[in-house]
């Protein structure tokens, strides 16, 4: 654990929280950053991905070398060949000059392929080749260019269900997720809120020049209740947001504009996919029951319990019906049964 703590401090030191998945997480990237392999990350919206993802190649041999974020759902679906792996000049029309493209700019270091469950078909095929061959042909290039990159995936997909309905790559895949890491929404790490908010607060405060600023109880407590569907990114925005707009220097409920209850049981364990109405209203919930993270939880059990039956018990099969990574479902059943 002593190890941990300090290859953290050296190496993640941004990445806030003791949760135990939050622990975890680090000694699986602590453990594999030194080697080449090639690292999935898998978590909702917000969760930190690209955080780790640093954090792996801070800790790398690869560290002097670039590290390339990618966000493959923005790449346009015409230009996604030109902008992985270059294009000469002249190739098609618009292309003025020469461009390396993203691999051969990361050369040496990680190439980070954020949201992956993004990429067309036809891209994952050619990337596919890549990974398997290290090279890649720029558009209208007459022969390959070798590069060195260590690839570090990501994705808020569960690309499990995207392999079963042929949406993603089986090959690929198995490819990319070498070492899965699993990150944790925000609703479930318990005493992390208090340590990300105090942190985000500070940042806040040191960023505009106010404080110390404090949070009143109710809305601390409010905090720890809401199921933030974008995780540790929507709360960050919304501590900015309030302590730009407190009247004093003290954060109080109304500064944080949270939705109301009945929103939020909109928002369950599937992240900022919004589940039907009709859904929610097939599921009893006390009506005395005030405390919205017990009420979440109920949902959700009664959820799981459904899916599983329609199932008949194949927790592959449930972990798809609730649109979760079968990994994901099979935590929530052991955080249930202790």
């Amino acid at each position: 654990m002593n190890e941990l703590k300090s290859w953290r401090r050296q190496f993640a030191s941004e990445i806030v929280g003791e949760s135990p998945e939050i622990v975890e997480a680090l000694d699986t990237v602590r453990r594999v950053a030194g080697t080449d392999c090639s690292i999935l990350i898998m978590g909702e919206t917000g969760t930190g991905k690209e955080l780790f993802a640093r954090a792996a190649h801070r800790a790398s041999p690869r560290r002097a070398k670039p590290f390339i974020p990618v966000n493959c759902a923005a790449l346009p679906e015409n230009l996604i060949e030109a902008e992985l792996f270059g294009h000469v000049k002249g190739a098609f029309t618009g292309a003025m000059e020469k461009r390396a493209g993203r691999f051969v700019s990361a050369q040496g270091g990680t190439l980070f392929l954020d949201e992956i469950g993004d990429l067309p078909l036809a891209a994952q095929a050619k990337l596919l080749r890549v990974l398997e061959e290290r090279v890649v042909c720029p558009v209208g290039a007459d022969g390959d260019v070798a590069v060195d990159v260590r690839i570090v995936a990501a994705t808020h997909r569960n690309l499990e269900q995207m392999v079963a309905d042929g949406k993603f790559r089986a090959d690929l895949y198995f490819r990319l997720s070498v070492v899965p890491l699993h990150l944790p929404a925000l609703r479930d790490r318990g005493d992390d809120f208090d340590l990300i908010v105090d942190l985000c607060l500070a940042r806040m405060c040191e960023r505009t020049g106010r404080g110390p600023m404090t949070i009143a109880p109710d809305a601390r407590a409010a905090i720890r209740t809401y199921a933030w569907p974008g995780n540790v990114r929507e709360l960050s925005h919304k501590m900015e947001r309030a302590s730009l707009l407190a009247r004093g220097l003290q954060i109080e409920l109304g500064d944080l504009s949270l939705p109301t209850a009945s929103v939020q049981l909109r928002v369950l364990a599937r992240g900022s996919q919004e589940l039907p109405v009709a859904a929610l209203a097939a599921v009893a919930v006390d009506d005395t029951m005030l405390d919205l993270r017990t009420a979440l939880e109920q949902v959700e059990r009664q959820l799981i319990d459904r899916a599983l039956s329609k199932a008949n018990g194949n927790r592959t099969e449930a972990a798809a019906l609730l649109g979760l990574n079968r990994t994901t479902l099979v935590e929530k059943l052991r955080k249930y049964a202790a």
